[in-house]
């Protein structure tokens, strides 16, 4: 028998039907007892964790690896859903909207055979912003060992 003291959570969720969250609450309550604790518990840490640790007011460095853990933790799970419900990644694409488009304006740019206008972006937006840093050139570090030597890995 472990000696360790145990941390209590009690918690009531009630959602109106037909919410999601009674939708997930009505799979939940279908699991046995100690799967639907299990479940909820790793969703807890998952997405709470790096929080909890944050307010223990821990050094920046350990809260980055703990954010950077329970991220890889999230993306694994997702990679786990996709595939036990046997659906596709998706496939993203830049999010850079244009802000003017021209057709008739003399000063859009055309191809070379001049048929297809380009989309013009608004200079005075900082659209570098709008697109996530892993489709940003140059931005990836190609480190797939950073978990390596934790428990997560």
């Amino acid at each position: 028998m472990s000696k360790r003291k145990r941390v209590s959570l009690s918690t009531r969720l009630q959602p109106y039907e037909n919410t999601l969250l009674a939708e997930v609450v009505e799979w939940l309550n279908s699991l046995e007892r100690d799967e639907k604790n299990n479940l909820i518990a790793d969703a807890v840490i998952m997405a709470y964790l790096p929080y909890a640790r944050a307010s223990k007011d821990v050094a920046p460095t350990e809260l980055e690896r703990c954010c950077w853990e329970t991220q890889n933790l999230l993306d694994k799970h997702g990679f786990n859903m996709r595939q036990s419900l046997q659906i596709s990644q998706p496939q993203w694409h830049s999010t850079v909207m244009p802000t003017v488009v021209s057709t008739h304006n003399s000063n859009s740019q055309h191809t070379a055979n001049n048929s297809t206008p380009q989309l013009e972006l608004d200079e005075d937006e900082d659209n570098e912003e709008l697109i996530p840093k892993s489709l940003i050139e140059g931005e990836d570090e190609g480190d797939d060992d950073l978990f390596a030597d934790d428990e997560f890995g």
